[in-house]
Protein backbone atom coordinates (compact mmCIF):
# COMPACT_ATOMS: atom_id res chain seq x y z
CA UNK A 1 0.00 0.00 0.00
CA UNK A 2 1.37 3.24 -1.11
CA UNK A 3 1.36 6.21 1.09
CA UNK A 4 1.04 9.03 -0.34
CA UNK A 5 1.05 12.06 2.63
CA UNK A 6 -1.35 13.51 4.42
CA UNK A 7 -4.62 14.75 2.81
CA UNK A 8 -5.74 18.11 4.93
CA UNK A 9 -5.21 19.11 8.52
CA UNK A 10 -7.98 21.12 10.18
CA UNK A 11 -7.20 22.84 12.72
CA UNK A 12 -9.53 24.45 15.50
CA UNK A 13 -9.31 28.07 16.72
CA UNK A 14 -11.29 30.05 19.34
CA UNK A 15 -10.85 33.18 16.90
CA UNK A 16 -10.50 33.27 13.05
CA UNK A 17 -9.78 36.93 13.52
CA UNK A 18 -6.83 36.45 15.60
CA UNK A 19 -4.57 34.11 13.46
CA UNK A 20 -6.48 34.23 9.84
CA UNK A 21 -3.61 36.95 9.22
CA UNK A 22 -0.53 35.35 10.88
CA UNK A 23 -1.64 31.99 8.04
CA UNK A 24 -2.05 34.63 5.56
CA UNK A 25 1.12 35.74 5.68
CA UNK A 26 3.10 32.32 6.90
CA UNK A 27 1.83 29.38 5.11
CA UNK A 28 2.21 30.53 1.50
CA UNK A 29 5.77 30.81 1.51
CA UNK A 30 5.46 27.13 2.57
CA UNK A 31 3.52 25.99 -0.73
CA UNK A 32 0.03 26.21 0.62
CA UNK A 33 -0.77 29.59 -1.63
CA UNK A 34 -4.38 29.40 -2.71
CA UNK A 35 -7.50 30.11 -0.65
CA UNK A 36 -10.45 28.65 -0.13
CA UNK A 37 -13.63 29.99 2.47
CA UNK A 38 -16.23 28.12 3.91
CA UNK A 39 -18.78 28.21 6.76
CA UNK A 40 -18.60 25.13 8.84
CA UNK A 41 -20.65 24.22 11.36
CA UNK A 42 -19.92 23.51 14.92
CA UNK A 43 -17.78 20.39 15.01
CA UNK A 44 -17.27 20.38 11.61
CA UNK A 45 -20.20 18.12 10.36
CA UNK A 46 -21.39 20.59 7.38
CA UNK A 47 -19.06 22.84 4.81
CA UNK A 48 -20.97 25.51 2.87
CA UNK A 49 -18.71 28.00 0.48
CA UNK A 50 -17.98 31.17 1.92
CA UNK A 51 -16.42 34.45 0.66
CA UNK A 52 -13.53 36.46 1.78
CA UNK A 53 -16.34 38.79 3.36
CA UNK A 54 -18.64 36.06 5.04
CA UNK A 55 -16.83 33.28 6.61
CA UNK A 56 -15.61 31.22 9.82
CA UNK A 57 -13.26 29.19 8.10
CA UNK A 58 -10.23 29.55 5.80
CA UNK A 59 -8.78 26.75 3.67
CA UNK A 60 -5.22 27.18 2.11
CA UNK A 61 -4.67 24.48 -0.38
CA UNK A 62 -1.11 23.14 -1.84
CA UNK A 63 -0.22 24.83 -5.56
CA UNK A 64 0.76 23.40 -9.09
CA UNK A 65 -1.00 19.92 -8.16
CA UNK A 66 -1.64 17.39 -10.84
CA UNK A 67 -3.01 14.23 -10.55
CA UNK A 68 -4.35 13.93 -7.34
CA UNK A 69 -6.63 16.78 -5.02
CA UNK A 70 -3.79 19.33 -3.44
CA UNK A 71 -3.47 18.35 0.11
CA UNK A 72 -4.32 21.62 2.68
CA UNK A 73 -4.97 22.94 6.12
CA UNK A 74 -8.25 24.56 7.15
CA UNK A 75 -8.60 27.14 10.22
CA UNK A 76 -11.91 26.46 11.42
CA UNK A 77 -13.29 29.04 14.61
CA UNK A 78 -14.74 26.64 17.33
CA UNK A 79 -15.38 29.11 20.06
CA UNK A 80 -14.74 26.78 22.95
CA UNK A 81 -11.21 25.22 21.22
CA UNK A 82 -8.15 24.98 22.97
CA UNK A 83 -5.06 25.29 21.66
CA UNK A 84 -4.13 21.86 19.58
CA UNK A 85 -1.60 19.79 22.17
CA UNK A 86 0.42 18.42 19.62
CA UNK A 87 2.58 20.17 17.08
CA UNK A 88 2.45 21.14 13.14
CA UNK A 89 5.67 20.27 11.47
CA UNK A 90 6.73 21.76 8.21
CA UNK A 91 9.75 20.82 6.59
CA UNK A 92 11.82 23.40 5.35
CA UNK A 93 15.23 23.59 3.52
CA UNK A 94 18.24 23.74 6.00
CA UNK A 95 19.39 26.99 4.80
CA UNK A 96 16.77 28.83 5.22
CA UNK A 97 16.76 27.91 8.92
CA UNK A 98 18.68 31.73 9.46
CA UNK A 99 15.85 33.32 7.18
CA UNK A 100 13.15 31.89 8.98
CA UNK A 101 14.25 32.78 12.45
CA UNK A 102 14.30 36.39 11.81
CA UNK A 103 11.19 36.23 9.58
CA UNK A 104 8.77 34.53 11.92
CA UNK A 105 8.05 37.26 14.75
CA UNK A 106 7.25 39.85 11.86
CA UNK A 107 5.19 37.66 10.39
CA UNK A 108 3.49 37.15 14.21
CA UNK A 109 4.93 34.24 15.62
CA UNK A 110 4.81 34.07 19.17
CA UNK A 111 7.62 32.02 21.38
CA UNK A 112 10.22 31.29 18.59
CA UNK A 113 13.29 29.35 19.60
CA UNK A 114 15.75 27.44 17.63
CA UNK A 115 16.80 23.73 18.02
CA UNK A 116 20.49 22.99 16.43
CA UNK A 117 20.58 19.59 16.94
CA UNK A 118 22.52 17.64 14.25
CA UNK A 119 20.07 15.43 12.52
CA UNK A 120 16.90 17.55 13.71
CA UNK A 121 17.50 21.25 13.10
CA UNK A 122 14.18 22.84 13.54
CA UNK A 123 12.36 26.32 14.26
CA UNK A 124 9.39 25.69 17.21
CA UNK A 125 6.72 28.51 17.23
CA UNK A 126 3.59 29.47 17.80
CA UNK A 127 0.84 31.00 16.30
CA UNK A 128 -0.97 33.89 17.57
CA UNK A 129 -3.85 31.40 19.32
CA UNK A 130 -1.20 29.01 20.71
CA UNK A 131 -0.81 26.25 18.63
CA UNK A 132 2.42 24.70 18.67
CA UNK A 133 4.22 24.61 15.03
CA UNK A 134 7.71 23.93 14.30
CA UNK A 135 9.62 24.19 10.85
CA UNK A 136 11.90 21.48 10.75
CA UNK A 137 15.21 20.50 8.07
CA UNK A 138 15.94 17.00 8.85
CA UNK A 139 19.22 15.85 7.84
CA UNK A 140 19.81 12.18 6.50
CA UNK A 141 21.40 10.28 8.90
CA UNK A 142 24.87 7.95 8.26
Amino acid sequence: MEFLGFDHIDLRVPSLAAVELFYRRLLPQLGLSRLGYANVTHGGDTWDEGTAEAHNAVEFYEEGVTGRPARFLGVIEEHDAQPARGRIAFAVDGGSLDEWERKLPELGALAVYRNDNDAYPAIFFSDPAGTRLELCARRPRP
